[in-house]
C-alpha cells in the first residue's frame, strides 16, 4: 500500500469494517473505560459499589473477628465477581488489539499511522 498520508477515509473505513468490534468489546469500552461518558457510567459503579461492599464486609468482618463463615462468603464472592470482571475485560482489550491489528495489515500501517489516520478522519 502507498504511504499512510495517502490512505482515504474510504479506505480507511472499508478496512475498519471488514473487522468491526463485537457487542461484547463495545459493551467493555463504553461502560468501563477512562473515557465512559457520564450517562454511561451506571453499570460502572455498580459494579464498584458490589465490589467495595463485599470488601468492606470481610474487612470489618476479620477486624471484629465474626464467624469464618462470614469472612469466607464475602471473602470468596469478591474473589470470583472481580475474577470475571477482570478477565471480562482482559479479553475485551486482547480482542480488540488483535482486531486492531488485522485493520492495520489490510492498510498497511504501523500502530502510530493507525492512530495519526484514525484522529486525522475521526476527531
Amino acid at each position: 500500500m502507498a504511504k499512510w498520508q495517502d490512505i482515504t477515509k474510504e479506505e480507511f473505513d472499508a478496512a475498519y469494517n471488514q473487522h468491526l468490534p463485537k457487542r461484547w468489546i463495545k459493551f467493555a469500552y463504553k461502560y468501563f473505560s477512562q473515557s465512559t461518558e457520564q450517562k454511561d457510567i451506571k453499570p460502572g459503579r455498580a459494579v464498584a459499589w458490589i465490589l467495595g461492599s463485599l470488601f468492606l464486609v470481610g474487612f470489618f468482618a476479620t477486624v471484629l473477628k465474626l464467624p469464618r463463615v462470614i469472612i469466607a462468603w464475602a471473602t470468596i464472592s469478591y474473589m470470583v465477581l472481580l475474577t470475571i470482571l477482570v478477565g471480562f475485560l482482559f479479553a475485551a482489550v486482547f480482542a480488540n488489539n488483535a482486531r486492531l491489528k488485522k485493520v492495520m495489515k489490510i492498510l498497511g500501517v504501523s500502530k502510530t499511522e493507525y492512530n495519526l489516520l484514525a484522529d486525522r478522519f475521526y476527531d
